[in-house]
């Protein structure tokens, strides 16, 4: 027999983005915490890494935000953080560019 499938309770989930605890948010965010001038961030954008790197920080933040749903599956979160460390090491490997992500764990969340 076919496990029940999960309720619809409906629209209008709004959740303010200050509740996720990310200090640095978006790419530049991470490259100005990281240090680097604007000259460097501005050639990570025409190389692709400033994309990549907002890739990364949007699956965090979307990790973060499935971890803390009720009612959701924990693969789910778990997919998207294999999905964030595949880009971390595609990121590496394409581009040449090693995303810490530890520093923005530690440096980057409010506690």
């Amino acid at each position: 027999m076919a496990e029940e499938l999960r309720d619809f309770i409906g629209e209008g989930i709004r959740i303010d983005g200050r509740m996720i605890p990310y200090r640095l948010v978006t790419a530049y965010d991470y490259f100005k915490a990281k240090k680097y001038t604007e000259e460097e961030i501005n050639s990570f954008e025409t190389m692709g890494i400033g994309e990549m790197v907002s890739q990364i920080m949007a699956l965090k933040q979307a990790c973060y935000l499935l971890r803390h749903t009720s009612h959701s599956c924990q693969s789910l979160s778990d997919s998207l953080y294999n999905l964030k460390m595949q880009l971390i090491l595609d990121l590496k490997i394409t581009k040449g560019f090693e995303f810490d992500d530890p520093f923005v764990e530690e440096y980057g969340m409010m506690k």
